[in-house]
């Protein structure tokens, strides 16, 4: 019961949050699953949930539905009274960071991480600081890739890229791991490809092995990490709009990013901006069963790649 009263409050927080007008009651028990067949249900629980939130200092508002007409009441939440500001943080504050939450959630990292961290305190004041931490998509080779960097070896995985449809194998001299925009990269020196290449840990297919083989290449002294950061954080392009449809009460994770959220019968459009696919593709991915990419064609089709490919590694498709 507590946990159905907890989807439902979340639901409503997601639907009153994602709307552009103030919604009526009987839009609200439409969008919101969770809320009865009766009248009498719907009304108790609707406000016992609204109480609820104001608890939690969630500004519900309760505003006129058209402004000629104020005896009609709607309900919403507006972000610019809610959402926290962007926050920005310092190279040597994420490692701070970075730290805590390595020591508080996965144990088996310490040996590996006080390695990496060493490494760091050895540099330059100054320099570019990239600390590993156990969080985000792709945190199973995590531990792996820091015992090779630490070590010195090579590391041999089987990959899919984006634009690629079947599993390749990679040998990699193991850089740097990078938390980045909800996802885990490793960054290193491609023996195959005979250059340096990121890699999505949760495109790896299967374990990463480390190797007896020490690395070929090195990372070099002056190599500037933020440059391949700054390259995905800060396009010179403005962002790329893309149109998701979701189904009612669902996809929580997209709702929170969209800037707009039009209420339909079937679907729900949602308007999300973004720099690169990355940011997006795992969570679309992630709930394919209820959400459609509309625009653009490109992202459209990135999805549909991941997924397709995902479902023939793991033998779904026959």
């Amino acid at each position: 019961m507590a946990r159905a009263r907890t989807e439902r409050m979340l639901n409503l927080l997601f639907v009153l949050l994602n709307s552009r007008t103030p919604l009526t009651r009987e839009q609200i028990r439409e969008r919101v699953p969770g809320y009865g067949d009766s009248n009498e249900a719907f009304e108790r629980m609707f406000e016992r949930d609204k109480a609820a939130l104001r608890d939690l200092a969630i500004p519900v508002e309760t505003k006129p539905v058209d402004m000629f007409h104020d005896d009609v009441l709607g309900y919403r939440i507006d972000r610019s009274d809610w959402l926290m500001p962007e926050i920005s943080i310092s190279a040597k504050e994420r490692t701070y960071l970075a730290l805590a939450a390595s020591a508080w959630q996965n144990a088996q990292l310490s040996t590996a991480a006080r390695q990496a961290v060493s490494s760091v305190d050895a540099r330059e004041q100054g320099a570019e600081i990239s600390v590993p931490v156990s969080l985000a998509k792709g945190r199973r080779h995590i531990t792996e890739i820091l015992a090779a960097i630490a070590n010195g070896k090579t590391v041999v995985l089987d990959y899919v890229g984006l634009n690629q449809s079947e599993v390749v194998k990679r040998t990699i001299d193991p850089w740097r791991a990078l938390l980045h925009s909800g996802h885990w990269y490793l960054i290193g020196f491609d023996q195959d490809k005979g250059e340096v290449r990121t890699f999505r840990t949760d495109r790896i297919v299967g374990d990463l092995v480390e190797t007896k083989h020490d690395i070929l290449e090195s990372m070099p002294k002056d190599y500037d990490l933020s440059a391949i950061t700054d390259t995905w954080e800060h396009s010179d392009k403005d962002a790329t709009i893309a149109t998701v449809l979701v189904r009612p009460g669902r996809a929580a994770s997209l709702r929170v990013l969209a800037t707009t959220c039009e209420i339909g019968d079937d679907w729900d459009e949602l308007t999300i901006p973004y720099h690169h696919e990355s940011q997006l593709i795992g969570l679309i991915a992630s709930s394919c069963d209820v959400t459609r990419v509309k625009s653009p064609q490109s992202l459209q089709d990135s999805v549909t790649r991941i997924v397709s490919t995902t479902l023939s590694v793991h033998n779904f498709g026959k």
